[in-house]
């Protein structure tokens, strides 16, 4: 089976390209990372629903200037359904984000739920 180097989702044969980040899949995941690496550690700051609700928060947090990842199981590409958190999606910034993130999320889903 095919893993993202980057987000580390696993993906069914025959998918080459990452659908949350855009990496090529590789066919063995490379080794963790070790504490002290150049790379930044993400966290989850948010478990979004499904797909859709992923991608305005991705879109909220963008318009911020906030980098994100998206993380799920690669089955809502295919089937776009939610069953006991198949669908959710867990949403991943740099730690010096986290707070302005989850204030962006709140507003966001506070504005929704007024219209």
């Amino acid at each position: 089976m095919p893993f993202c180097p980057v987000c580390r989702s696993e993906y069914v044969e025959g998918i080459v390209k990452c659908a949350d980040c855009g990496a090529e899949l590789v066919a063995e995941l490379p080794p963790l990372h070790e504490p002290g690496d150049d790379e930044i550690e993400l966290i989850e700051i948010w478990r979004a629903a499904d797909e859709m609700e992923a991608q305005i928060i991705r879109g909220a947090l963008d318009g911020a200037g906030i980098k994100c990842i998206l993380r799920g199981e690669a089955l809502r590409h295919t089937h776009g359904l939610t069953l006991d958190g198949l669908g959710e999606v867990r949403i991943l910034v740099p730690p010096d984000d986290a707070e302005q993130a989850r204030e962006i999320i709140v507003q966001a889903r506070n504005r929704e739920s007024t219209h």
